[in-house]
């Protein structure tokens, strides 16, 4: 008796082949723009942020901070999310933080 079997193995990790990204155009002044800051949910993650939207505000010349906190840090932020960031913010910055 002959007996085929396949086994499946998954990988739990990332893609295993990054897509290709260029870096956005760098701003030529932070005057007058809005930054977007996404809390990745470590912790301290929301310290340093608020720090740094401190920052951008009074020594920068930053006229808004949208402010974005993850659910959860395993879990990637929500596309919508995202393109409303997009959309609202000149740029964002993403915090990790322990």
């Amino acid at each position: 008796m002959v007996r085929n079997q396949a086994t499946t193995l998954l990988h739990p990790a990332a893609e295993d082949l990054a897509q290709k990204q260029s870096l956005a155009p760098r701003l030529s002044d932070l005057r007058g723009v809005t930054i977007g800051l996404i809390d990745n949910h470590k912790r301290n993650a929301d310290v340093f942020l608020a720090e740094l939207g401190r920052v951008f505000q009074e020594e920068y010349g930053v006229s808004k901070v949208v402010s974005y906190k993850k659910a959860s840090q395993s879990m990637p932020t929500p596309d919508e999310v995202m393109d409303q960031l997009a959309e609202e913010c000149d740029a964002i910055v993403h915090a990790v933080a322990d």
